[in-house]
């Protein structure tokens, strides 16, 4: 129990909501690496799981969760991915924490549940959600006031939820789907301070501000939504076209697929140091990368064993050194892979103090 609790609590960071910060850092840094033809991936196991998201708190590098489908539920790592302690065993799609204690699983047609006792227990927080189209699909942290989260479900929209009274564990659910076109749900993002929210729908791409949703790239169907934490303006989405981008907080899209190969992207995530350097998951290609913030990308280390379908990537930096890396992949159905290098140390810059605020 206490590795579990452990487990938990270095997750959250102060919060695991916020684990898709990233602290900026001078560009620089990006400059020089090891040729990525050098990179190799090791196995880490979890064969036949669907991994579905890949996440690590700021500051705690080795820290690594990830959620599955097939029963994979939630895997927690505090020792750079070598061992995983299992707290949440049915089928999940997404995670996020409160603190060491309190957690929530995006678990698919289980809707929402909850703990608040390190995983030892979870128990269902479905008051507000339709019965029909519960299909949950993604889980934010409300930052500023971290006992409200927003959900995302396949079928029924996006919801935020909060405390049914002071000193409340449960939680009720009110819909934000007005004019939302398509209540497919299948990525959500937010920028922190909470003025927009994106989601990828079976019928596009939507935009969320002020009350209300547009629909701003219709037709683009993303999989994953990354929001940059140095700047709220770049947008990333991984798609069933190729990778997309917007430099205007979503309100506009553009293809950012230069050097990708004609598959679908399952999944992007960005280095957590706030470098312009991005990582794809592709369906059949393999991790690919981009140094330029997506302008362009070059294949990223050998293909993975079996289909080369990577459902979800992170990367993580300073794990077992300054400048140290890891790129992990999670596939279909082959398992975990963790690859490795190193780039040249970076000076601490405004960024870095500033982004920690970003989400």
């Amino acid at each position: 129990m206490s590795r579990l609790r452990t487990s938990l609590r270095l997750l959250s960071g102060s919060a695991l909501g916020a684990c898709l910060l990233a602290s900026g850092v001078a560009l620089a840094a990006v400059a020089a690496r090891s040729a990525v033809s050098a990179l190799g991936w090791a196995p880490l196991g979890f064969a036949g799981y669907e991994f579905t998201a890949l996440v690590s708190p700021p500051g705690n590098a080795c820290v690594v969760a990830w959620t599955g489908l097939n029963n994979g539920g939630l895997g927690v790592s505090t020792d750079c991915g070598d061992q995983y302690a299992r707290l949440f065993l049915p089928s999940a799609h997404d995670v996020t924490a409160q603190n060491e204690n309190i957690g929530y699983v995006a678990a698919g047609p289980l809707g929402m549940v909850k703990t608040i006792d390190t995983g030892t227990n979870w128990y269902p927080i479905n008051d507000g959600l339709p019965t029909i189209g519960r299909d949950a699909r993604a889980v934010i942290l409300h930052v500023a006031k971290p006992e409200s989260v927003f959900c995302a479900l396949y079928g029924g929209g996006v919801f935020v939820g909060g405390p049914k009274a002071a000193l409340n564990d449960t939680i009720r659910w009110v819909g934000m789907n007005a004019g939302l076109t398509d209540l497919r749900v299948r990525a959500l993002a937010r920028v922190r301070g909470g003025t927009f929210l994106v989601a990828g729908t079976d019928g596009g791409i939507e935009r969320w501000a002020n009350g209300a949703w547009s629909s701003v790239a219709p037709g683009v169907i993303a999989n994953a939504i990354v929001i940059a934490a140095s700047d709220s303006n770049l947008v990333y989405a991984a798609t069933e076209g190729g990778v997309y981008r917007s430099t205007n907080q979503g309100l506009s899209w553009f293809p950012s697929s230069t050097g990708l190969p004609a598959l679908p992207i399952n999944d992007i995530a960005r280095r957590t140091d706030g470098l312009p350097v991005l990582y794809a998951g592709t369906r059949g290609a393999g991790v690919w990368e981009s140094v330029n913030g997506g302008a362009n990308w070059r294949k990223f280390g050998p293909d993975l064993a079996g289909d080369n379908d990577v459902r979800a990537v992170l990367c993580t930096v300073g794990a077992a050194a300054a400048d140290s890396a890891m790129v992990f992949a999670g596939t279909r159905a082959n398992g975990l892979f963790r690859a490795e290098y190193s780039t040249p140390v970076a000076p601490t810059s405004w960024g870095r103090v500033k982004d920690a605020y970003r989400r």
